[in-house]
């Protein structure tokens, strides 16, 4: 089975055929996917720019309580409304380089999250409240404000081309 006959099959799924068919199917997962996009990365962008410095006064791990599950929530319904919306047409959407692109930096952002959470994130209770967060956090804050925001605009170009 080639690369090509898998992405056939997903393609030629009823759940995908519904996504694809469907009046309002497609625009309602386009819009939840929007909706998760928005919520994983506001939430992320307010971790990452106290990680810059920005509100001092709050603790990061106080922060990372309240903004980081609504990171994974968005992050989960931006995951599930795309698979769908790729499953309607995986044949296109695979070969399409803003996809391979968004993909492989969806990839880049998901291991600087890894690297940050088992590295310097495990001593948060040393600079918590420091006037300077450690330059791997800080270089993590930006590899995550510079990736999750290209993501968001290589998804929008796939429509282009």
């Amino acid at each position: 089975m080639t690369f090509l006959d898998v992405l056939t099959w997903v393609e030629e799924t009823p759940l995908a055929g519904a996504v694809r068919g469907g009046r309002w199917i497609y625009p309602l997962t386009e819009s939840a996917h929007l909706i998760g996009l928005a919520t994983m990365f506001g939430a992320i962008a307010v971790f990452d720019l106290r990680l810059l410095g920005f509100a001092r006064r709050v603790p990061v791990s106080g922060l990372a309580r309240q903004a980081l599950p609504w990171s994974r929530a968005g992050f989960g319904l931006a995951a599930a409304s795309g698979s769908l919306l790729f499953s309607a047409n995986a044949t296109q959407v695979a070969y399409n380089p803003a996809f391979q692109v968004k993909m492989v930096l969806i990839g880049a952002a998901a291991l600087n999250v890894l690297v940050f959470h088992t590295g310097v994130f495990r001593t948060v209770e040393h600079w918590d409240t420091a006037a300077r967060t450690p330059p791997s956090a800080r270089a993590a804050a930006v590899v995550s404000l510079i990736a999750w925001p290209t993501v968001i605009v290589c998804g929008r170009l796939i429509a282009y081309l």
